[in-house]
Parts: C-alpha cells; structure tokens; sequence
C-alpha cells in the first residue's frame, strides 16, 4: 500500500521536477554572485558554500528521481506506462483519458489502477522501497508533503468505505 502512494507521489512530482530544478539553478547562480559582495569572513565563505553544496545536492537528488521514474516506466508494458503518463505527467482528466483511448471510464480506473500497482512493483525490483524513497527524498519537503497529502487521501477514503459497509 505504502509503495502505490509512493509511485503516486513520484509520478506526479514528475511533472514538475524540471521546474523545481531550474529554480535551484538560479538560486545557486544568485547565491554565487551575491557571495562576492560578502566580507572575507571565514564564517560568511563557509555558511555560503554549504548553502551551494546543500542546493547542488538537491538538484542531483531531482535529476536522479526522474531518472528513475523514466527507468521504470520503461519497464512497464506500454499500456501501462501510457495511462500513467497521461493521468500524472500529462495531468489528464479521467473522462479525457477514456476519449482518447477509446475505452470506458471505468476500464480507465482499473488499467490506472493496475499500472500503478505495476510501477509500484518495478521500483520495489530496482531497490526503491518506501524507506528509501524517504531517505532519498528527505530534503524534498514539497515531495514529502504531496506524499502525506496522497496519504492522508487514501486513508480518508478508506474510513467512509468502511463507513458505507
């Protein structure tokens, strides 16, 4: 259950890890150039480079999740990761998905369904369990916040399936 919010959670980062990384970039550019205003303290070139190093880290640790989200989407089968990257990357309604592929909304929910469980899989092969999605991602608070929220989501609903039984 835990790896299904995961591969949710990761999937939809996706789409917006590019951006995420781009923002880093200039805050790493921005840093830089105001650094060369600092006085020469010792103090102030040492707080600045660990803010550059803790910045770069961050942008190999976004690089490196859509990386692997690429990797196993590649080792899906294509129907698979199609759905996936429309529901998540390509943020598609339910009902657009069933236009475009000419299937049933239903049909949609259960191949999305099966595909995330599919993904979910495919991570656990290639060594990423939910624990080290969390280590690998402790600095990423907005990925582990998205995570919570698909969480708490599920949970939700959960309680008024048990609610309505």
């Amino acid at each position: 259950m835990k790896e299904n919010i995961w591969a949710k959670t990761i999937l939809g980062a996706y789409r917006h890890l590019e951006a995420v990384a781009d923002a880093i970039d200039k805050i790493i550019l921005k840093t830089a150039l105001n650094s060369y205003h600092f006085s020469l303290n010792t103090n102030d070139v040492y707080q600045t480079s660990n803010k550059l190093i803790e910045l770069g880290e961050r942008k190999v640790t976004l690089i490196n999740l859509k990386v692997l989200v690429e990797e196993t989407l590649s080792k899906l089968e294509q129907k698979d990761a199609d759905i996936l990257i429309c529901r998540y990357i390509e943020n598609m309604k339910f009902k657009d998905i069933a236009l475009e592929k000419n299937i049933g909304l239903r049909t949609v929910f259960r191949r999305l369904d099966k595909a995330e469980d599919m993904f979910s899989k495919k991570l656990l092969n290639l060594g990423y369990s939910s624990l080290k999605l969390k280590n690998m991602l402790r600095y990423e608070t907005w990925i582990l916040n998205y995570y919570e929220d698909i969480a708490s989501s599920k949970n939700e609903d959960l309680t008024m399936k048990n609610i309505a039984l």
